[in-house]
């Protein structure tokens, strides 16, 4: 990578982390807090459980076509067609599948319906910043991240008045996706003309959203597991004690954007590149790890105080967890650089069934203590798995984007 191209790849990450911080800072300390003190620790847990459905899916379909649209660069000229054909059938699912949720946990058609639109303009706003990857132009990414952080503040306020939860994050969904409509043609007509090579660009739709699906189900697994099994204020518990791991582990998104924009347009990537990008992401999350230790109590303490001494006793093994389950991430989307997106759900499909069927047995065994520890032991193990794969997949040679050896 040359000066001009190092430069303006550091400038990308600092934008996009600071970008993000702003938008975490909001989500993390100014809207959770709000529904904690409104709501109660039983109905916060409870908001928390439902608000990690809908990122599971949302963000699942929209980061999937996201990826497989950035992925395909180097192949083929794409048209809007190839990714809004499966974006929309996904918005329908999301749709269903949010009222539905609403249902379930006893709220009314109104609510319902707001819980569903908020769902699809999720999505839509995790596949709309792919303009800006194209791009490679991460300014407008700064200010993207920037209006919905806006926007959430501005719904926080709402909430106040009308307590209502479901419209809190709706304002900046919208005001992302409007931002992308003035600023990029992603979103805008002819959206369903197809390219030629149309079906290959949705083989990798079909791959990479079950990948994110299994990524995204593990990630919030946790909430939806202790909120089954021991109920909303157990959630709350085990959501303030892995606060700054889960604010860190959503820097994951836009760093690994940055990362796959540029790999995208990169002429060579073997062994000795990856294994750069493995020790930058551990010293990288060793670092955030130290930092946590100290920050944890005093942060909790501050925002938290109703809950702050009974999670004391998690903070570092379930921020551990969290720090590992981030840098694995991280080291996922750059393993698409060499190797085929089928391994993306190989890894993720068996993460998800290790993480369900010891989750919940831990859980009924011990409770939030033992299950700490089983997700700390997975998530190792999960990060070793995606090194291995990645330097046997890698060699010293040039090669193209997503290539796999042949020998494989």
């Amino acid at each position: 990578m040359q000066r001009s191209q190092r430069y303006h790849f550091l400038e990308s990450v600092v934008l996009s982390v600071v970008a993000l911080g702003i938008y975490n800072c909001v989500l993390q300390f100014l809207v959770y807090p709000t529904f904690n003190r409104v709501l109660g620790a039983d109905g916060f847990g409870d908001v928390l459980t439902l608000l990690s459905i809908q990122t599971v899916l949302a963000l699942s379909a929209g980061a999937g076509i996201n990826y497989a649209r950035m992925t395909n660069v180097p192949r083929f000229q794409a048209q809007n067609g190839d990714y809004n054909r499966p974006l929309a059938l996904c918005g329908a699912a999301v749709a269903l599948c949010s009222a539905a949720a609403a249902v379930y946990f006893g709220y009314g058609v109104a609510a319902a319906f707001l819980y569903a639109l908020l769902g699809v303009f999720t999505m839509l706003r995790y596949y709309a910043s792919v303009a800006f990857r194209l791009e490679v132009n991460y300014r407008r990414n700064f200010l993207f991240y920037l209006l919905i952080a806006l926007g959430y503040a501005a719904g926080t306020g709402l909430f106040m008045y009308t307590k209502r939860w479901e419209t809190v994050q709706l304002p900046g969904e919208l005001l992302a996706v409007v931002y992308v409509l003035l600023c990029s043609g992603v979103l805008r007509p002819p959206l369903w003309r197809k390219s030629a090579r149309h079906r290959e660009a949705v083989r990798s739709c079909c791959a990479l959203i079950p990948a994110q699906f299994f990524t995204n189900l593990t990630m919030h697994a946790d909430r939806l597991l202790i909120g089954t099994m021991l109920g909303g204020a157990d959630v709350s518990l085990y959501y303030t004690a892995s606060l700054l791991g889960k604010a860190m582990a959503m820097l994951t998104e836009p760093i690994a954007g940055v990362a796959i924009g540029f790999l995208a347009r990169s002429k060579r990537f073997g062994r000795r590149e990856f294994l750069l990008c493995c020790a930058a992401s551990l010293l990288c999350g060793s670092v955030l790890f130290a930092l946590f230790i100290p920050l944890s109590p005093l942060l909790i303490g501050l925002l938290y105080p109703d809950v702050a001494d009974s999670a004391a006793p998690y903070f570092l093994i379930a921020n551990g967890g969290q720090i590992l389950y981030f840098t694995a991430n991280l080291l996922l989307v750059i393993l698409l650089r060499l190797a085929q997106e089928k391994y993306q759900l190989y890894i993720n499909l068996l993460y998800c069934a290790a993480f369900f069927a010891l989750g919940i047995p831990a859980l009924r065994a011990g409770g939030l203590g033992v299950f700490c520890r089983c997700v700390l032991a997975l998530n190792a193990l999960r990060l070793a798995a995606v090194i291995a794969l990645g330097v046997f997949k890698s060699n010293s040679f040039s090669q193209g984007f997503n290539t796999t050896l042949q020998r494989t």
